[in-house]
């Protein structure tokens, strides 16, 4: 159990998978928020059961469940958390034990360090199009803002409560992993990024669809002039 963490899962429709990793994240830190998008299938009561918070986000999307999430968060210190099951809860610890460490305001996790199942282990076209993608977005982040990240596009990481709220996201879908990156390295905020397994979705399919990347090229170049 560490101290003076708080983890916020962002979900929609998860509730079989929630009833797995809700338990885990229990022996992790005693402020477990799950932030739903006003899903039917239980999720309400699921974290009932496992005696976590349960709030509503805005209905905008993952970014706004996030920072959603942070307002009500009890502890100086946050990791974002999927609920797909595919995060390794084991980072847990490390991205922690980073954070508190007070040398950087960013842990970032890498799927390119550390293996995943739908990006270095998917060996169908769909894998091959997706890894290929989340290479050519690095490339370019790391172009333009003279970086040398191997993934950017990776949700599972930790920053302090204040930091996040400085950085002023606006994203409300899944382009919140860049607009967290990219405003902490206009920040100057130091980042560190560690390697992280991800494991297959253990229920329910994938909300992130491909046509996301084009959109995602926008945001790059749109906070790199901006």
């Amino acid at each position: 159990m560490h101290e003076n963490l708080t983890i916020i899962v962002s979900s929609k429709k998860e509730c079989e998978n929630l009833k797995t990793i809700l338990p885990i994240l229990k022996q992790k830190s005693d402020d477990v928020i799950v932030v739903d998008g006003h899903s039917k299938d239980g999720t309400d009561d699921v974290c009932l059961l496992n005696n976590v918070k349960y709030i509503l986000d805005n209905g905008l999307g993952k970014g706004d469940a996030q920072r959603v999430g942070t307002s009500v968060a009890k502890y100086d210190y946050i990791v974002f958390y999927d609920a797909d099951g595919s995060h390794d809860p084991n980072d847990i610890d490390k991205l922690y034990n980073d954070i508190t460490s007070e040398k950087y305001e960013l842990i970032i996790c890498s799927r390119k360090k550390g293996g995943s199942f739908d990006l270095t282990a998917n060996l169908t076209i769909m894998g091959f199009i997706r890894s290929t993608g989340c290479d050519f977005l690095t490339l370019l982040f790391n172009k333009l803002f003279k970086t040398e990240f191997s993934d950017i596009l990776y949700s599972l990481k930790s920053i302090k409560k204040k930091n996040f709220i400085d950085l002023k996201t606006t994203e409300n879908g899944f382009g919140i992993e860049i607009d967290i990156l990219a405003k902490s390295i206009k920040k100057k905020y130091r980042v560190k990024e560690i390697p992280s397994r991800e494991n297959a979705r253990v229920h329910g399919e994938s909300k992130l669809s491909t046509p996301f990347g084009v959109y995602f090229i926008y945001q790059i170049l749109r906070e790199w002039f901006f």
